[in-house]
């Protein structure tokens, strides 16, 4: 044991409080009329509790010796030994707890109604209380170390809350069935013990029994135990629980290992009549990989990329290592995208470093989550496409428009699935794009802002580090910025900017004046109007700037003939109430979908 926890175990001893205690220190023991304790040592005295006291903070000595006070454990999940059965739906949930000085004997987790077989290191635990959507479980105290706690649940056949999450199991093509474990943002306990934090980080074992010859997918490192056994390990890089816990299988499905990057393969699972990986180019993913992994680095959960087809609501899933993408991509019009399947597939594999290696602080840090992901596969598109990425501006500025919440709300969006839509509008628009025209160095100074943001170690990461990151990389205080644009409660408010172009003296003069629902806002944009003629067109940048002071700016434009239209935003480049080419007042809102 310690040097000095021995010496406190051994001089510490028990003494009454002599003199009136306030009762905002100890109101459940002062009501009761019972004695306060205290915890005397050579190096400290504590108020530890009070006598006759269920949940007092008496010290007790652990196995080891050492003085614990009762109470909560921090919860630290490092590792997660999950075993799911895909016939019987029966899980076993087994997790690796790291407990820090000075420890205690409780600890709480998400976990469904239903758990069974609660072990603790082994044993019983001590006490177990389930309150809505937490079980708290005690067990002997301990300073530090570890705690591992089992359960075992049935998990049932169904999904949540307007979404896929649950498990299901659906009719695929080609006559099979597709039989998936998705969890998501705060639903990891809807399969048993978790901790379904966002910003919940850890290593994972999945242990899958399915049916004879099943091919079974699953997070990470995946082994073939048996013909009946699929094991999958996430032993190196940490992910987070909203993507890591993840089992598909399909005993239809057809293994091609499509393409190798300088060694990184990508290997699809289709049904025979599958079309996903014959919708794409294979020299435009080699580049796109190559593209991707110079800017963000080698792929965080291993060299080997599984791509599988499957008849998903959701338009895709980054699981570390495995994208599940609907396989009916192929199919949909290319109406929001230029082409759907591209896009979404280069969507999923940043992913892999922003959303799992890099993950969310908080749930409404999904917006930058999915704001990354959208702009630098837009940057991607940009530099190879400049058609199909001024589509996915435009789409996304008509998301954005539409948008219920800030992307840095201080609401709790119910359901979380709306918020969730809107951001990849919201995120990719105003974090990125906007600022493009704000910040010296542009579209490099944001990329280069991305790269700093992603590094470093695995880890969870706020809108407000984004905030940080591009002030860093810009030079420039975004305060103002942020407090217009990404951070509020209650209905989004987007300026409204009302143009006027008068002649005098030969001189034609244009006045843009902004304006919000909440009266003297002003928001930092720098926005494009085009003025139109019978053959002249002209764009004219109006620049607000990043500290407005004024809400209305009046330039001289050499216009000479009559000005016969006036357009705000042709390209979609600034959030506003406008109307433009990509969306008329009376138009319903644009396609949300999750991928």
């Amino acid at each position: 044991m310690h040097a000095f926890r021995a010496g406190v175990a051994h001089a510490t001893r028990r003494i009454s409080w002599s003199t009136p205690v306030p009762q905002t220190l100890f109101p459940s023991c002062m009501t009761r009329g019972l004695r306060v304790t205290l915890v005397v040592a050579p190096l400290f005295m504590n108020v530890v509790g009070c006598d006759s006291d269920r949940n007092a903070l008496v010290p007790i000595q652990d196995s080891g010796g050492s003085i614990v006070l009762p109470g909560d454990i921090p919860t630290d999940v490092q590792e997660y030994h999950y075993a799911f059965n895909l016939g019987t739906r029966e899980a076993h949930s087994k997790l690796n707890l790291n407990v820090a000085p000075p420890g205690g004997d409780c600890v709480t987790l998400h976990a469904p109604t239903g758990i069974s077989d609660l072990r603790w290191n082994g044993a019983a635990p001590v006490d177990a209380e389930q309150d809505g959507g937490s079980l708290r479980i005690c067990g002997p105290s301990l300073y530090a170390g570890q705690i591992i706690l089992e359960g075992r649940f049935l998990v049932p056949e169904q999904t949540y809350d307007f979404t896929p999450v649950g498990f299901t199991r659906t009719q695929a093509r080609d006559n099979t069935v597709f039989s998936y474990l998705l969890g998501w943002v705060e639903q990891c306990d809807r399969f048993g013990l978790c901790d379904d934090s966002p910003a919940s980080q850890a290593r994972f074992v999945l242990d899958v029994t399915h049916a004879r010859g099943e091919l079974t997918l699953c997070p990470g490192q995946r082994t073939q135990v048996s013909q009946t056994h699929t094991r999958c390990e996430l032993l190196q890089t940490p992910a987070p629980t909203y993507s890591a816990f993840a089992i598909a299988s399909n005993p239809g499905w057809n293994r091609t290992e499509w393409l190798n990057v300088d060694g990184t393969k990508l290997i699809f699972f289709e049904t025979q009549s599958g079309r996903l990986a014959r919708s794409l180019s294979k020299p435009e993913m080699t580049d796109f990989l190559r593209w991707a992994k110079n800017l963000l680095g080698p792929l965080p959960y291993g060299q080997e990329l599984r791509i599988a087809g499957a008849p998903t609501h959701w338009l895709g899933m980054e699981h570390p290592a495995n994208i599940i993408l609907r396989d009916t991509l192929p199919d949909l019009p290319n109406r929001e995208y230029a082409n759907m399947t591209r896009h979404v597939l280069m969507h999923e594999i940043i992913h892999q470093w922003a959303g799992n290696r890099i993950t969310m602080a908080h749930a409404t840090d999904f917006s930058w989550k999915e704001g990354i992901a959208e702009y630098l596969t837009y940057v991607y598109e940009l530099s190879k496409w400049p058609a199909d990425a001024a589509k996915t501006r435009a789409h996304w500025d008509r998301l954005a428009r539409t948008a219920m919440y800030y992307p840095g709300t201080s609401d709790n969006p119910v359901p979380f699935l709306t918020f969730a839509g809107e951001t990849y509008g919201t995120g990719s628009m105003i974090f990125f794009v906007q600022l493009e025209d704000l910040l010296p160095g542009g579209q490099e100074t944001i990329v280069r802002a991305i790269t700093d943001f992603l590094s470093g170690p695995p880890r969870a990461r706020s809108v407000a580090e984004l905030q940080g990151a591009l002030e860093q990389a810009s030079g420039e205080d975004l305060g103002d910025y942020f407090q217009a644009w990404v951070y509020g409660t209650g209905d989004a408010d987007w300026p409204t900017f009302q143009t006027d172009a008068v002649r005098a003296n030969g001189e034609l003069s244009l006045t843009v004046t902004q304006s919000a629902l909440q009266p003297g806002k002003l928001y930092p944009a720098k926005v494009v109007i085009r003025l139109k003629g019978d053959t002249q067109e002209l764009d004219v940048p109006i620049d607000f700037g990043l500290h407005p002071t004024t809400g209305t700016i009046t330039v001289s434009v050499p216009f000479e003939e009559d000005v016969k239209s006036i357009g705000v935003d042709p390209e979609n480049r600034v959030v506003s109430w406008n109307a433009n080419a990509s969306l008329s007042p009376l138009e319903a809102p644009p396609q949300h979908w999750i991928f």
